[in-house]
């Protein structure tokens, strides 16, 4: 079904996204938020391809959440990790905000994960999420 790019490409984000839970709960580690983030890097191109991830990132309507992605990737380099996070956390949302309806319905079929997200407080940011309203997409 996938190519070993592919599996590879979604291996790295996994990994780049463990990495960057970990330097967060490592009280904003730089080390590991770096590694993570070089490693979803890599996987998306991985996974998208290098010219396609690129495209995604230079959109004109993107350039200001890229730039701000890419700009709290260089503060984590040169050790301001807790400000270069949020600025990465706000690159992020504006970035991927689009996708979260469609991981929120993949999700609903995960055994152990559907359930929860039917959990009150769980139901609320779901529900706050797929409304179209207040997403701007």
């Amino acid at each position: 079904m996938f190519d070993d790019n592919k599996k590879i490409g979604i291996g790295l984000c996994a990994m780049g996204l463990i990495m960057m839970f970990l330097g967060v709960f490592l009280l904003f580690d730089k080390t590991l938020l770096a590694l993570g983030n070089a490693s979803f890097l890599g996987g998306l191109c991985l996974l998208l391809g290098i010219t396609k991830t690129g495209k995604f990132f230079l959109r004109k309507e993107k350039w200001p959440a890229s730039a701000s992605f890419f700009g709290g990737f260089g503060l984590i380099i040169f050790g301001f990790s807790f400000f270069g996070f949020v600025l990465q956390l706000y690159g992020i949302w504006k970035l991927f905000a689009a996708f979260l309806p469609n991981v929120i319905n993949a999700l609903k079929f995960v055994p152990g994960v559907g359930p929860l997200l039917k959990l009150p407080p769980f139901s609320w940011l779901v529900g706050a999420v797929q409304d179209k309203n207040r997403l701007p997409i």
